[in-house]
């Protein structure tokens, strides 16, 4: 099991927006950054079937050429996924994963702007996607915001990069059911790749089942879906994602590529049951 290190403490599910934070007005929804203690909460709610897109795919994959922030205006840089209410969604995660907290992104729509969250690639605001690693953590925090079962689940994120700070202790007790491990990179478009495992708790639940679940979750019966769902996190015939000597996640794909940027999500017994409804939650 994965310890408390290097967390985040994140709502998933229904987009449930309170007031005061990215202005997104037209789109019905506003959206909530707040602290409890040293965790970040975050409502999690991106659509799978739009993200999956294969034009979605090539406007992030674009969108990453460039800074986020155009150096001639101060907006974001131009990009269509800006025209549409699912493409600001995801651009709000998006700026969420790669921003730090405290970073805000302006539009050339006055009412819209979006806000850093988590910082996993802060050097985005200015400069290319182009460092390997940020382009990976910044797919994986994507991947774990994909929530296609309609339901409001808080989980709580585990990787090795300093903007996962340590959740609460708390949290840490809280959120103590392994889930999930995803990672991969789509920001290549030579080699585009991203996995998902079930770790110890959710495996051992589910079996074969987990599959299912998390198809829905993730892909939510998108034909374009790209990810591959490697069962068991620890199993030598998929994936092997073991705990580093702080208890970090990294992988191995079964192409032999290692991971370091990789995110594990971990839940509460109310989580588990609501993304996993026919498997029994761990003692």
């Amino acid at each position: 099991m994965f310890n408390a290190r290097s967390s985040l403490a994140v709502v998933a599910g229904s987009l449930l927006f309170a007031s005061g934070c990215v202005a997104a007005p037209q789109d019905g929804a506003d959206d909530e950054l707040a602290v409890a203690e040293d965790a970040i909460i975050w409502t999690n709610g991106d659509v799978p079937s739009f993200f999956w897109q294969t034009t979605t795919q090539h406007l992030l994959q674009r969108l990453a050429l460039s800074p986020l922030v155009d150096p001639a205006t101060g907006l974001l840089t131009p990009t269509r996924l800006l025209s549409s209410d699912a493409g600001r969604k995801l651009l709000h995660y998006v700026v969420g994963c790669a921003l730090p907290r405290g970073t805000t992104v302006n539009t050339s729509m006055p009412a819209v702007s979006f806000k850093g969250a988590i910082g996993l690639a802060p050097t985005w605001k200015a400069g290319k996607l182009g460092a390997l690693s940020s382009q990976r953590w910044v797919t994986a925090c994507l991947l774990q915001t994909l929530n296609g079962i309609g339901a409001k689940v808080p989980i709580r994120m585990v990787g090795s990069h300093g903007g996962l700070t340590d959740a609460s202790a708390q949290d840490a007790v809280n959120y103590s059911i392994p889930d999930a491990t995803m990672f991969g990179n789509i920001f290549d478009p030579a080699k585009v790749e991203v996995f998902a495992c079930a770790d110890d708790a959710a495996a051992a639940a589910c079996g074969l089942s987990w599959s299912v679940f998390a198809d829905v979750r993730i892909c939510d019966g998108s034909s374009l879906c790209g990810i591959t769902l490697l069962g068991a996190c620890q199993d030598e015939a998929g994936a092997d994602c073991s705990p580093d000597s702080l208890g970090n996640p990294v992988c191995r794909t079964p192409g032999n590529t290692v991971y370091a940027e990789a995110i594990s999500t971990f839940l509460d017994e109310t989580g588990f049951t609501a993304l996993y409804p026919s498997c029994s939650p761990p003692p």
